[in-house]
């Protein structure tokens, strides 16, 4: 009878440690979960501080400060790749006459009298307000490339030289 309880023991304790065995560790790492991560492209984005400029004459008369301040945001949306999203907010100190200002985006950096990446009828004029703000919310059919410098110019009246600068900023690459 010890004899019978002996080996029933065995037997029952032989198998409960066969179903109680570990499972077999993996050092791979294991998926969290079958779903897959969407990485969406990034949005290119250049910004610049609109900065007084000194106004340059060709006569001997010594030039003076302008006044202009703001603030310019380039951004190319890989959805519209062709295609650069300029907001631009600009002061000046009113003028009597000077309702409308031009802007244009022009290779190298500000005062270095380089022309327009595009004709001057591509970029709208800013509309000024008796305060002397503007504001511009445009497309314009151009990408900045990667590499280079480049600088926005904002011109008095419809004027596209040096001598018409009132205000530039550089553009930096941000994103």
């Amino acid at each position: 009878m010890l004899l019978r309880r002996f080996l029933a023991a065995s037997v029952a304790s032989t198998a409960l440690t066969g179903c109680a065995s570990t499972p077999p560790v993996s050092s791979a790492p294991q998926p969290v979960s079958n779903e897959s991560a969407t990485a969406y492209p990034t949005v290119k984005t250049w910004t610049g501080t609109l900065n007084p400029t000194q106004s340059y004459q060709a006569s001997a008369v010594a030039s003076k400060r302008q006044n202009g301040y703001g603030r310019v945001e380039l951004s190319v949306s890989p959805n519209s790749p062709t295609l650069t999203h300029v907001v631009l907010d600009v002061s000046i100190p009113p003028e009597p006459g000077m309702d409308l200002v031009g802007w244009g985006l022009s290779p190298g950096r500000c005062g270095s009298g380089t022309p327009l990446v595009l004709s001057p009828s591509i970029f709208p004029a800013i509309q000024l307000g008796p305060n002397g703000q503007g504001h511009v919310d445009a497309k314009i059919p151009f990408t900045i490339p990667d590499g280079g410098n480049y600088h926005v110019d904002v011109f008095r009246g419809s004027g596209t030289q040096l001598s018409d600068v009132i205000t530039c900023a550089v553009v930096r690459r941000e994103s």
